[in-house]
């Protein structure tokens, strides 16, 4: 058996006995609308604490995964498990940060950051004790009393991201965060993300188009078909943690790994 197919085929085999309790389990998931099938079936452990990124053309599934397991989609056939419990409803343990702005307007910084630290019943003086120290985490101290049209787009995104981080969820799930922002401006917040990913010792899921990103950002890329998607690889990305943006792009495995999830990307 060849390196990426024995690679793909252990990450669709059976989890380890009590693994699944601690991590997100998909097992032969399938997503149907109406007459189009979008996803499936797929079977894929996600281990906790990992750096999972999922690459894959336009509506293979990607954004439907992460879906999943925040509840707010119902697998077709199939089923998924977080932490070794069904889901089968909204999912309150983790968070979600797409590449779009959920800031309101009206609310300061500091003030959308405490958002769903109301929803959640926490004390005005807890509410303010997370809020400073997120603010701090993502660099915005300073910023706490400007109104989102103050912020610049990267700083908008820290603000959803500090959101999230205010209630500490065990899981992120991330759906193109970075993709409206320049090139440069997405380096460091993957230098950012890289920081948060060793403080927080969560899961994290997230989803792009761009090799470089992924690579860059993961213990594992699990490469999509096109629609109805299934996965064509797991590729396991060996470069040195804690990862340094500028160095883990130049090493010579970096280009490899390009190659190989390239023509993953590429083969029908």
């Amino acid at each position: 058996m060849s390196a990426p197919a024995a690679i793909h085929a252990a990450a669709r085999a059976p989890a380890a006995q009590g693994a699944s309790d601690r991590g997100i389990l998909f097992d032969g998931v399938g997503v149907t609308f109406g007459s189009l099938t979008v996803m499936g079936p797929v079977t894929l452990e996600v281990r906790p604490g990992e750096f999972l990124v999922v690459i894959g053309p336009s509506g293979c599934g990607k954004s439907t995964l992460l879906n999943l397991v925040a509840g707010t989609l119902r697998p077709t056939i199939g089923t998924v498990h977080y932490h070794g419990k069904l889901v089968s409803g909204p999912n309150s343990d983790v968070g979600y940060i797409t590449q779009k702005n959920y800031c309101l307007p009206w609310r300061t910084v500091e003030e959308n950051v405490k958002l769903p630290l109301e929803f959640r019943g926490y004390s005005r003086r807890d509410m303010d004790e997370r809020a400073a120290r997120v603010i701090r985490q993502v660099g915005l101290a300073g910023f706490e009393k400007h109104f989102p049209k103050q912020l610049s787009g990267g700083m908008l995104q820290r603000v959803m991201i500090a959101r999230t981080l205010a209630y500490e969820p065990a899981t992120y799930l991330m759906d193109e965060p970075f993709a409206s922002l320049d090139a440069m401006l997405r380096m460091r917040m993957h230098h950012d993300l890289m920081a948060l990913w060793q403080a927080t010792g969560a899961t994290f899921m997230f989803v792009t188009h761009d090799l470089h990103e992924a690579i860059t950002l993961a213990d594992r890329v699990v490469v999509m078909s096109g629609r109805p998607g299934k996965i064509k690889l797991v590729q396991e990305i060996d470069l040195p943690r804690p990862r340094n943006i500028v160095d883990a792009q130049s090493d010579p495995r970096f280009s490899a790994y390009f190659r190989t999830l390239w023509q993953a990307l590429d083969a029908h």
